[in-house]
């Protein structure tokens, strides 16, 4: 985590130490799968180079690339759609392309380092430019939140008008389709009330945690991380054995072979809570 400048005052330590906390843990919740590194399913030859002209099939293989975690290589295909199909990229295949990049450059501004100064503001260019095409269209506004969450990492002051942004457009995409990303809406917003601090120092409300995990876990009762974070969520409203059965619930989904790939990095999250919980229970 970066250093906080020292003319912080306590309340503004805390309340950025609890957005770096929230925003940090959920990149797997976020993106709805673990960041990893590049290259993935292209081999070593995963190049610009390598990859066809046609603009359909490269936006194939971007999706390809987001599913596997490879955001650098989703990013490459997307670059070279963009680049090799002017006309496209333009008109009819704007939006496309634009949601996408957002969800690129949303994906490489998790990890906490450099690289997140550069592809930050990139990807709200992305998102904004996506919801000018086509604002009744969830993606824009769902990656557009998370943006604006990590944007705010990046604030060297006042950060609540950038967390108001982040609840603002994670509102919109829950009204536009609040299923989209396994319930990816109501998930990014439930756990930033989960894990921020309350009022007046920031945005944090437990209550309302609660209340959005438990619409994600309506919208999508299977995905292992809402139920995850609806316990995170009873956590913080001091609701522990609804917490346990959230967590027991987790255990269960986990086990399906479906999620044989993701198991691993939802475990590591998946025992995050679970030693949260036993902290506050002794």
């Amino acid at each position: 985590m970066a250093k906080l400048p020292r003319f912080f005052s306590s309340a503004q330590r805390l309340g950025q130490l609890g957005l770096t906390a929230t925003l940090l843990f959920s990149g797997t919740l976020l993106l709805g799968c673990p960041p990893s590194a590049d290259v993935k399913g292209g081999g070593t030859g995963f190049s610009a180079e390598s990859l066809p002209a046609d603009p359909a099939g490269l936006l194939r293989i971007a999706d390809e690339q987001d599913a596997l975690g490879a955001a650098k290589n989703s990013l490459t295909a997307l670059e070279k759609a963009q680049a090799a199909n002017a006309d496209w990229a333009a008109g009819g295949g704007a939006y496309d392309l634009q949601w996408r990049l957002a969800r690129a450059y949303a994906a490489l501004s998790e990890p906490d380092g450099d690289a997140r100064t550069t592809v930050a503001p990139l990807g709200v260019q992305a998102a904004k430019r996506a919801i000018e095409l086509a604002a009744d269209r969830v993606e824009g506004h769902y990656y557009l939140a998370q943006l604006h969450g990590f944007s705010a990492l990046l604030q060297k002051g006042e950060t609540r008008p950038l967390l108001q942004s982040f609840v603002s457009e994670s509102e919109a995409a829950i009204k536009i389709d609040e299923k989209f990303d396994s319930a990816g809406p109501l998930r990014i917003i439930g756990v930033l009330f989960a894990r921020a601090p309350k009022e007046p120092v920031s945005v944090g409300d437990p209550e309302k945690a609660v209340q959005y995990m438990k619409r994600a876990v309506a919208a999508a009762p299977d995905y292992p991380p809402n139920q995850f974070f609806l316990a995170e969520a009873y956590i913080a409203d001091e609701r522990y054995s609804d917490a346990e059965a959230s967590l027991v619930t987790a255990r269960k989904l986990l086990a399906d072979s479906k999620w044989d790939a993701r198991r691993a990095g939802w475990r590591e999250l998946l025992g995050r809570v679970e030693r949260k919980l036993k902290a506050k229970q002794n």
